[in-house]
């Protein structure tokens, strides 16, 4: 973004760049660093990168700091630079970052002093030394040498995970003579990322936690969870929601979903994770944070991995390409799963003697040095819709083999699959199955093309007399991307097309705009005019859907916002109709 920089002694300068902190592992390091994100003109490229990488070693040594690690990387929309910092300098190492750019573009003289001002070295000395807090560096030293979590933040500090936690106010932090650092340790702790399917595999680890008598915290684009306690609603798949989890004492498990944009913004929240998953990886969000292209969304996918303690595995899926192509010069140790038996990568596994989970006789099965052992039969999982929903039994896959990691018996394992309804009370709004009147109704989130595929596909093997699709979309999606969506969206056929406006969404755009893309996409694509409809919103775009539908009907709601509203409706609806049956 535009940002203008007054420095004593120095003209205003105007430059398109952003600093931020890196406060665990992340895109370019396994560690906090200092980033700025920057726009640079072609002409002399080499030479101010250079520059700038002198001028950071430079400035280190006259504020007499150690060398950090630094790096940069090119993008087709800029470079990021960035280079490691002590987790009580990081603002300040940001101000170092900046004020080495403007010397590398010859926006500061490079002795970095000037005439009648404050030296800049002074200035970022006092930064420097108004932000260090010895009394934190040396907790975090103590806590790596006892082997013990460690997480912090601008406003705590804690040692340990869940029931083995405890956390201090940053300004009152304990005197580590004192601590009895064997009250700290781990609890059983995965990571889960990819494109689609994060959340409802995060649930449905948490119902096999259940399941195994282990009160699960999680945290996810939903929310944060203790066990069935609803702690927090909201995006919490960031480091702020890892942490949140994390410092519950009433947790002695925890599965932690992590988003592109967490990843990318702020690094990873925690650390020493006994397993990682990553579900899939599907074109989604690029063109942010210096991401523009698929491969590098799967790079970026893959900083969980960096989380992993040394015993810990990645868990990955052998049916998406793009993670078998990237894995494959990866030197961890990896469960993959596939729904099917006969997949190279599996079978490659299984000459191995590795662990590896698929779909053999509809059944998941769990093989380990050649010995299979049968989960449970795909149509008693009730999200895999009798094995019409593929992407539910992928993530059924998926699930058990985190909670396999994690130590969980196969009978609990079994236990918790059966028991995952995927209705709202523990997956709201992801394929919440509802048949009210002789109408079926599927409420679900998918917002792009991969995800809503799967959806379609699920769809396309049930009956019915008639389709509609409800749709929306939020106006930081580009153009293409909704109209990709919505041709998805058309392979149902429906004989009826609702559109509504996000109005809390727009994010940019003119009110109106984004549904006439969907609207010219769909006529363009030969849909017929008088068949799509408009709402103000999803709710009422929901009973538009219901005053439309009748006995037969199947209704494709892609509610992307005002979820827990429509669900209501939904919920009176069915009530209604209970009633007037009676």
């Amino acid at each position: 973004m535009n940002e203008e920089y007054v420095l004593p002694g120095t003209k205003m300068v105007m430059i398109d760049f952003e600093g931020r902190r890196l406060t665990g592992a992340n895109f370019f390091c396994g560690e906090p660093a200092a980033l700025v994100d920057v726009q640079l003109p072609a002409d002399n490229l080499d030479e101010v990168l250079s520059r700038w990488h002198d001028t950071i070693e430079e400035l280190h040594r006259i504020l007499d700091r150690p060398i950090p690690k630094i790096g940069h990387r090119l993008h087709e929309k800029g470079q990021s630079l960035y280079f490691t910092a002590p987790i009580d300098a990081l603002y300040s190492a940001i101000e170092l970052s900046e004020t080495a750019l403007l010397v590398a573009l010859g926006e500061i003289q490079p002795e970095l002093t000037q005439s009648g001002h404050q030296s800049h070295v002074e200035r970022l000395m006092e930064l420097f030394e108004e932000e260090a807090r010895p009394d934190l560096l040396r907790l975090q030293q103590q806590a790596q040498q006892h082997e013990v979590p460690f997480l912090w933040d601008d406003d705590l500090v804690s040692l340990g995970y869940g029931i083995h936690s405890r956390s201090w106010a940053r300004d009152q932090l304990p005197d580590t003579g004192e601590l009895d650092w064997k009250q700290h340790g781990k609890i059983p702790l995965a990571f889960i990322t990819g494109t689609n399917g994060k959340s409802t595999t995060t649930r449905l680890c948490s119902q096999i936690l259940k399941a195994a008598n282990l009160t699960a915290g999680f945290s996810s684009t939903d929310g944060i969870w203790a066990g069935e306690n609803c702690l927090d609603q909201g995006d919490y798949s960031g480091p702020g929601g890892a942490r949140e989890v994390l410092r519950n004492r009433e947790i002695d498990a925890a599965i932690l979903e992590v988003a592109r944009g967490g990843l990318l913004r702020r690094g990873l929240g925690a650390e020493d994770a006994d397993v990682a998953l990553i579900t899939n990886v599907a074109e989604d969000h690029l063109g942010e944070y210096g991401v523009n292209t698929l491969e590098e969304l799967i790079e970026a996918k893959f900083i969980v991995r960096k989380a992993l303690c040394s015993t810990g595995k990645l868990v990955l899926n052998a049916d998406d390409a793009g993670i078998v192509n990237f894995a494959a010069a990866l030197d961890q140790d990896i469960v993959w799963y596939s729904l099917d038996r006969a997949n190279a990568v599996i079978e490659a596994q299984i000459d191995r003697g590795e662990t590896v989970l698929f779909v053999n006789n509809n059944q998941l099965c769990l093989m380990t040095q050649g010995e299979p052992v049968d989960i449970c039969p795909v149509n008693e999982i009730p999200i895999t819709l009798n094995g019409a929903a593929r992407h539910n039994v992928s993530n059924a896959l998926a699930a058990s083999a985190v909670c396999r990691q994690l130590r969980i018996k196969t009978d609990f394992i079994r236990e918790g699959l059966k028991a995952f309804a995927g209705d709202r009370h523990n997956n709201p709004g992801r394929g919440n199955l509802l048949h009210i009147n002789n109408i079926s109704i599927m409420v679900d989130f998918a917002h792009n093309p991969h995800g809503l595929t799967a959806v379609v596909d699920t769809l396309m093997q049930l009956p019915a007399r008639r389709r509609l699709v409800m749709l929306g979309h939020a106006g930081d999606r580009g153009d293409d991307d909704i109209r990709a969506l919505t041709r998805v969206a058309m392979r149902l056929n429906p004989e009826l097309v609702v559109i509504y406006e996000l109005e809390d969404y727009l994010r940019g755009r003119e009110l109106g705009e984004i549904p006439r893309i969907i609207s010219d996409t769909l006529v363009n694509g030969g849909f017929a005019p008088e068949c799509i409809a408009l709402a103000s919103n999803p709710v009422a775009g929901t009973k538009l859907a219901l005053h439309w539908a009748k006995e037969g009907d199947f209704l494709l709601l892609l509610v992307l916002g005002e979820r827990d509203l429509v669900l209501d409706l939904l919920a009176l609806y069915s009530e209604h109709s209970s009633a007037s049956s009676d």
